[in-house]
């Protein structure tokens, strides 16, 4: 085939790819048709972020009112419900409802952490110490959003290891009293009220851990949600208190296996495919 022609056919495909996609979305051009217009976040979660980060311990953020989707008032848009914007926003992570409550659907994927939650906001009338219950998911800091039903979750203020420690006009921040831990070791992954000892720890990246090797005690806890695809240094994680991972005995390496043998290879595969395609356009010279 013709070179010119057969670069002329590379380059429609390009187009034709990058183009598609924009002619059945047009309307993201003009805010889908007036539906989303754009919206600074209020001046009090800049300050709640700032605040919070402070803190330089390794810690997360528990956010309510617990929905997926809710209306926030300061959204500039005619509907106003949107994607709980939580976990985009704060610098630290965030735990937020994943429960979309669409009809008869309440979540599509239960992960640990969402239904171990949600069985303690079932039992809220009941508990006085939510601090020590979520530190096991290691929440130093509780915000609640004065919108939605937030009324329902005046809980809170009634707890003894809660701490009201910041009030804007958005937010109520509450601090754990309760001692958190990312990774400790401890004898006992039934009870939250065994005692633990903290264990230290390099964050080599996002889903790879270096830890120290001085463990004294049978388990070694590691508070991400549970997942099979935690591993240290290739052994699988125990269910401890139903949520997080624990292994017995110590290691040198805690890592997400699932990145290192699918993310990853994918998205190598995906740049030299790029970079092969480039070759191949740019190799056909006049």
């Amino acid at each position: 085939m013709n070179k010119k022609i057969t670069r002329f056919l590379l380059l429609a495909v390009v187009w034709i790819s990058l183009i598609t996609p924009l002619v059945y979305s047009f309307t993201f051009f003009n805010g889908f048709a007036g539906q989303i217009n754009p919206t600074d976040y209020p001046g009090d979660w800049y300050e709640a972020n700032n605040y919070i980060n402070e803190d330089k311990q390794d810690s997360k953020i528990l956010f309510f009112p617990w929905h997926q989707y809710m209306d926030f008032g300061w959204v500039n848009n005619t509907n106003k419900r949107i994607v709980n914007p939580a976990g985009y926003f704060f610098d630290k992570e965030v735990i937020s409802g994943t429960n979309a409550q669409i009809g008869d659907i309440y979540r599509e994927v239960n992960t640990p952490e969402q239904v171990y939650i949600d069985s303690l906001l079932n039992e809220r009338d009941n508990i006085t110490d939510f601090g020590k219950l979520i530190s096991i998911l290691n929440v130093k800091y509780v915000i609640l959003t004065g919108e939605s039903d937030y009324k329902k979750y005046s809980f809170l203020f009634n707890q003894t290891d809660l701490e009201l420690v910041k009030q804007t006009e958005n937010f109520f921040i509450f601090k754990n009293k309760y001692d958190i831990k990312k990774i400790y070791q401890t004898d006992d992954i039934d009870n939250i009220s065994a005692e633990k000892i903290e264990l230290y720890y390099e964050q080599l990246n996002p889903v790879s851990y270096k830890l120290e090797e001085n463990v004294s005690k049978k388990y070694l806890v590691f508070t991400e949600p549970f997942s099979t695809e935690w591993k240290l240094d290739g052994r699988s994680p125990l269910n401890a208190y139903g949520v997080v991972n624990a292994f017995e005995h110590g290691g040198n390496e805690i890592r997400f296996e699932r990145f290192y043998r699918i993310n990853l290879p994918a998205y190598v595969i995906s740049i030299l495919t790029f970079i092969g395609l480039m070759v191949v356009y740019f190799g056909y010279k006049d």
